[in-house]
């Protein structure tokens, strides 16, 4: 999302480039509440190494080293992260962080997640109990053939969204969970590489976010998934081939979080810094510029924009809700995801052709 709305901001009439770092959750919760600067230097020489959105990439964004600041000019200041996102709710981050009454939390889109394992796998379901038996036990132990190789069982660090939102649909906390030996590096590329290998296919298991499963369908396989006192296992999509989220949005499919926005809030609670609150805006669909759509840019890369969801929870592995949006942009989604289920909407221009609904986002919406 961030690499797709980038390039949109870097070419658009007022140019905007995102340098961004890329942090497990509650690392960057822990930078936001603590206040700490996005170029410091990690060790007190070597700086840390940032990615930005140029103007000419494809896909790829470009990497540099921000040096440290008096190697530079003494007198420049080091620059405060303007704007944090988390990928699961911060309630599950359990570690300390400082009390910063200027520090404002934001809704945004939300993330799916889920279990994959190699493509060769006969495997067409995974339980919540499943779940629990392979990652809450090690090897030997555990009862959830055919995941019973701890070595073959993979996960990011205990701090990242993934493992978090995933160990709470199991009903494990990430400590307890017992997988192979962390990734090197430690990223979801890695992960998605690791599941990716022909090992052991059946035996194979891992956990990952869907927006990157929608964008690697190719490697890896997605497990429908059931989760405790549920009749049936359910992809996140309304098939294994479409792109809608359906049954996430309407509660069938469970492991699913928010990415809450982190930011300096002024007196009104509105996000402090210009560009800051110019992109979130944009993710929320709150604006949108000639050049640039945010909608546009969470539903072609696999998350969930709030106004689309019918359900909601107070934390991760909590009971669902239902959610009434008080914009609902559900038809908008649909029409814009990769493959959506042949969804029934009517486009518009105003109220007239939605028979008490409301024209939202160039379709026929609830009011």
């Amino acid at each position: 999302m961030i690499r797709q709305l980038g390039k949109l901001l870097v070419k658009s009439a007022t140019p905007l480039r995102i340098i961004y770092r890329n942090r497990p959750t509650c690392n960057i919760r822990q930078d936001m509440f603590a206040g700490n600067k996005m170029f410091a230097v990690t060790d007190g020489t070597t700086a840390r190494k940032v990615q930005y959105i140029h103007v000419n990439q494809a896909d790829a964004p470009s990497e540099c080293a921000v040096p440290a600041k008096d190697s530079v000019d003494a007198a420049d200041p080091l620059q405060p992260i303007t704007l944090g996102i988390g990928a699961t709710y911060l309630s599950s981050c359990t570690d300390a962080v400082p009390a910063n009454p200027s520090l404002g939390i934001f809704d945004g889109p939300i993330q799916a997640y889920g279990f994959i394992t190699n493509l060769r796998s006969n495997q067409n379901g995974i339980t919540a109990e499943e779940g629990y038996l392979a990652y809450g036990f090690n090897e030997g132990l555990g009862e959830a053939n055919p995941w019973i190789v701890q070595a073959l069982r993979f996960k990011r660090s205990n701090t990242a969204s993934t493992s978090l939102t995933m160990a709470a649909a199991i009903r494990l906390k990430t400590p307890e969970m017992k997988a192979a030996p962390a990734l090197v590096p430690e990223t979801s590329a890695q992960l998605i590489a690791e599941v990716a290998k022909d090992t052991n296919p059946d035996t194979t298991l891992g956990i990952l976010g869907m927006d990157l499963y929608d964008t690697n369908r190719d490697k890896v396989k997605l497990l429908p998934f059931k989760s405790f006192g549920q009749r049936f296992a359910y992809y996140p999509d309304k098939t294994s081939t479409t792109f809608d989220k359906q049954n996430v949005r309407d509660g069938h499919y469970l492991p699913w979080s928010p990415t809450p926005y982190m930011a300096t809030k002024d007196g009104a609670g509105n996000i402090v810094d210009a560009n800051a609150k110019r992109f979130y805006d944009l993710v929320r669909g709150f604006r949108t510029d000639a050049d640039v759509n945010g909608l546009e840019v969470i539903a072609d890369t696999g998350l969930i924009p709030e106004c689309a969801m019918k359900v909601t929870r107070a934390g991760d592995g909590a009971d669902l809700e239902p959610y009434t949006d008080p914009a609902p942009c559900g038809c908008f989604f649909e029409k814009n995801v990769k493959v959506a289920a042949g969804a029934s909407c009517t486009a518009c221009t105003d109220d007239a052709p939605c028979v008490g609904g409301k024209c939202r986002y160039g379709f026929c919406e609830a009011k």
